[in-house]
Formats: C-alpha cells, sequence, structure tokens
C-alpha cells in the first residue's frame, strides 16, 4: 500500500478533523461552575451512561450553574449535544402565543372577552362565542387538532373546517386542551398586526431580547446544529421536515408548537417575562409565567422532549432538552430534584400553562414503542374477543411474580368492555407526574375515558398495566 504524501491529508481524515473542530468550537460555551454544578454534572454523566441524550441548563439564584450537553443530537454524523444545539420546545411555544397577545391586550388592540366572530365570517352562534380567554384557557370545547402535526393544514382550510363545527361542549362550560385553539390565536395575532405570527414573534418578542436563535425559518437556522429526533434507533428528523410555507410551519403547528431555540435564549425569555420586559400588566404576565409558583411547564411530541421548571422555594430553574423516546426530560429531572434540595413532589408537577392543564396532547398515537403497545392494547380490546385480548397479555405483558394472573386480566378486561365497550381514541398525553401515559377516548355511550397506561420505557415496551377513570 503506498503511502499518503507528507502534508496530505485523506477525506476520511479531514471529516474527522472537521467534526473534532465542530464539537470543540460548539462546546467552548459549557458552564459546570461550582460544588453545586460538579454534583449535577457527575448525575447527567451517569444519566447519559443510560441513554440519556440531550441539553441541560440549571441556574440557581440567577447564577447559572450548569450548562451542558449529553449524548448525541444526531447520531449519523456522529454531532454531541453541546449549549449551542438548536432543540425543540415543542407546546412551550404557546407562552410566545400568549405573550403576542396580551401584548396586543396592552395596546388596546384586542381584548380577552372579544369573540371568534369579530374576526372569522360565518360562524355558528356557540363557535362564534368562543372568546380569546376560552382559547387561552383551553375551555373552548374544541377539538386537539384538525390532523397530527404532519398533515398540511392551510388558512383556509382550517377556517373552513371551523365554520362546520360542532362544539364538544358550550364555551367556557370546561377545560378540553387544544392545539389548534393556539392556531386560531395565531391568526388573529397575524389579522391585528398585519404581519405573519413568525414575523410578529421576531420583531416584538424575540429581537427586544437579542434571541437570534429562535424560531422557525426566521431567522435562518444552521441545520447542521439542530438535534434529531430519535424513536428506538429509528431518525425522525428535525421540526423544520414539518410541512410549512414561505411564512412559517402551517397551521397545525402555527402558534402552538414548532420552534426551535437553545436553553440559554429560552432562560432569557422567561427571565425576561419575570422582569416584565415583555408584559407590564402583573396580572397579565402571570397567566403566561408566575415566577411566585412552583410549576413544570412541558412540551412533547412524545419523541423530543422539553421542560421547564420553575422552583422558587430553592430559588432554582431547570430547563431540559431531550431527543430520544427512551429517555425523557421528567425521568432525568426526578433526579435532579433531591440534588437541588426538592423534597415536595408535588411541587414538581407538570401542570402546562393552563391552569392545571396538563400538557401537551397528541391528537394521534406516535410511531414509538410506547406508542404501538397503546395501539395494540386498544385494537385487542375494541375486538370484543377474550382470545385476542389473551394473544395481547401472552405477547405484550410484562409477566413477572406481581403481576396478574391471565384469569384475572381476563376477567377485569370482560368487566371493563362490558361497561365501556368500543373505545374511539381522542388524544395522548404524558401523566401530570410524567410517569405513565393518559389516553382520552370515547366510550360506546359517548362517556369521556381516561386509561392511564404502564409500559416500559425501552424495549420491548411491554404493558404494566392501565387504570380507567370516567368522566372529567
Amino acid at each position: 500500500m503506498k503511502k499518503a504524501p507528507k502534508g496530505f491529508f485523506t477525506p476520511i481524515l479531514l471529516a474527522a478533523i472537521f467534526l473534532s473542530l465542530q464539537n470543540r468550537l460548539f462546546a467552548q460555551d459549557a458552564v459546570v461552575k461550582g460544588p453545586l454544578g460538579q454534583r449535577l454534572d457527575a448525575l447527567i454523566q451517569k444519566a447519559e451512561e443510560r441513554g440519556f441524550h440531550g441539553n441541560v441548563l440549571i441556574a440557581q439564584k440567577d447564577e447559572v450553574v450548569l450548562l451542558k450537553g449529553y449524548g448525541l443530537a444526531n447520531q449519523a454524523a456522529q454531532t454531541r449535544f453541546t449549549p449551542a444545539t438548536l432543540v425543540q420546545i415543542g407546546s412551550n411555544v404557546k407562552d410566545f402565543t400568549k405573550v403576542a397577545i396580551f401584548q396586543l391586550v396592552e395596546k388596546n388592540q384586542l381584548k380577552l372577552s372579544d369573540t371568534l366572530d369579530r374576526f372569522i365570517e360565518g360562524l355558528s352562534t356557540e363557535t362564534g362565542g368562543v372568546t380569546i380567554a376560552n382559547l387561552l384557557e383551553h375551555t373552548a370545547s374544541l377539538p386537539l387538532g384538525m390532523g397530527g402535526d404532519d398533515y398540511p393544514l392551510t388558512r383556509d382550510e382550517m377556517l373552513q373546517r371551523l365554520r362546520s363545527l360542532k362544539l364538544a361542549s358550550p364555551p367556557g362550560s370546561k377545560k378540553q386542551y387544544s392545539n389548534i385553539g393556539y392556531s386560531l390565536l395565531a391568526f388573529i395575532v397575524e389579522k391585528l398586526s398585519g404581519q405573519s405570527f413568525d414575523a410578529y414573534v421576531a420583531k416584538e418578542i424575540l429581537e427586544p431580547l437579542g434571541m437570534r436563535e429562535t424560531g422557525t425559518y426566521i431567522p435562518k437556522l444552521d441545520q447542521t446544529r439542530i438535534a434529531h429526533g430519535y424513536s428506538g434507533d429509528v431518525d425522525k428528523g428535525i421540526i423544520l421536515d414539518m410541512p410549512h410555507d414561505a411564512e412559517g410551519h402551517l397551521w397545525n403547528l402555527r402558534g402552538n408548537g414548532g420552534y426551535l431555540s437553545t436553553l440559554a435564549e429560552m432562560h432569557a425569555f422567561y427571565k425576561a417575562l419575570r422582569d416584565f420586559k415583555l408584559i407590564k400588566d402583573p396580572a397579565l404576565r402571570d397567566k403566561v409565567f408566575n415566577p411566585g409558583e412552583a410549576g413544570v411547564f412541558a412540551g412533547s411530541d412524545m419523541v423530543s422532549f422539553f421542560l421547564f421548571a420553575n422552583f422558587p422555594g430553592v430559588d432554582a430553574v431547570v430547563f431540559i432538552a431531550t431527543n430520544h423516546s427512551a429517555f425523557k426530560g421528567p425521568a432525568l429531572l426526578r433526579e435532579i430534584e433531591p440534588v437541588l434540595g426538592i423534597a415536595d413532589r408535588g411541587e414538581r408537577r407538570i401542570t402546562g400553562r393552563e391552569n392545571n392543564v396538563t400538557a401537551p396532547m397528541l391528537d394521534k398515537l406516535p410511531d414509538t414503542g410506547i406508542g404501538r403497545t397503546i395501539g395494540e392494547y386498544l385494537k385487542a380490546f375494541n375486538s370484543g374477543d377474550v382470545e385476542i385480548m389473551r394473544k395481547f397479555f401472552t405477547e405484550r405483558s410484562l409477566q413477572g411474580p406481581d403481576s396478574p394472573s391471565m384469569d384475572v386480566r381476563l376477567e377485569r378486561y370482560r368487566s371493563m368492555f362490558g361497561n365501556l365497550k368500543q373505545l374511539t381514541f381522542q388524544g395522548l398525553r404524558q401523566s401530570p407526574e410524567g410517569e405513565g401515559w393518559e389516553v382520552t377516548a370515547l366510550t360506546g355511550s359517548g362517556e369521556t375515558a381516561t386509561l392511564t397506561f404502564s409500559i416500559e420505557e425501552s424495549e420491548p415496551f411491554r404493558f404494566r398495566g392501565v387504570r380507567v377513570m370516567i368522566g372529567g
């Protein structure tokens, strides 16, 4: 074999050098400060060994003690997470939408009591009577969405379907999480501001704060720095692959999801909210983020996960972004809490952003191990056939000394099917404690059922059990 001439670099060697330089460049901003930062870093390094991939920012008394990436953001390119990695923020986009709406309220361009018929012609009396407050608080009785995130819903189709929509219940009568409600808020922002939702957010929220790496197609983001989502070993791509036009994502995501950011910029956003830099009225600011209340504000597509945790009792905030379905943010948060001195499990409850409405919710089962297991259970359940259910329990459920016997499982199934009949899937979300998965479904008698599934978090994603609640 001939030796390469002195000073000559092969393409493979050049690629390796470039990757090493790229990882070193983006790792320069990592922060591990003081004994607390070192303890946290050691804890998360152990989590990385167990499959954690993502970014973490932790600040106490306004001082960042940890800002660091762990694991891989892009497996194919072997790109590691660093503080510069762009991550999905999921339903936390709704906080930007709220800020935009409340800014318009403060400018006297909008009232929370304004109804949809002010902005959209041809609505029924009931739908036209939905208020801005109803949309913000998820009390409009609108559906979760009008298709999945990957359905190319246009503005005109959204409005046309709204005109023929029959509400599930009178506006204001109950909470029902709705992504499409926030798409309508984005539509209202566009109508009143005369610009696209993304353009308004960029001009009125991001630019004043110096947030240059938050959004979708504004600003132009470096796609090599975007974390890919992974369901098992399957690369689900990046959020910019979702349907979009020249102004941003189409309407199943616009105003309710789809943004990318860095943890440092999201930290800056919530600090600016706290300090009244975006909203002046304390009552309105608190509807987005009340810094005096503990809570965990989460967004997820059940593959990637983003959360912001506020713990005023110990004057600390935590940001976690992950990109692997098998190790989600809440699991790591539970390990971090004792190090910060969080003893009350109730203090970390994932409340979402809407007065204890848990969030986020998906309107279809994700193509993940957990999603497939739940789908197989529902298919077997709806068969009404005990032998099909027996096959599911045999092949897909956890077997152990503490597990119910097959006879007990089948007897429970007979009783459940006798009471519920067919189950029509409505939505899926992680349970409020981040442990288990809640499916909302309609029963054969038209009642709402919530089924909380316990499923293994890793292969082969075996079914452990399910709790059922009717009504609510």
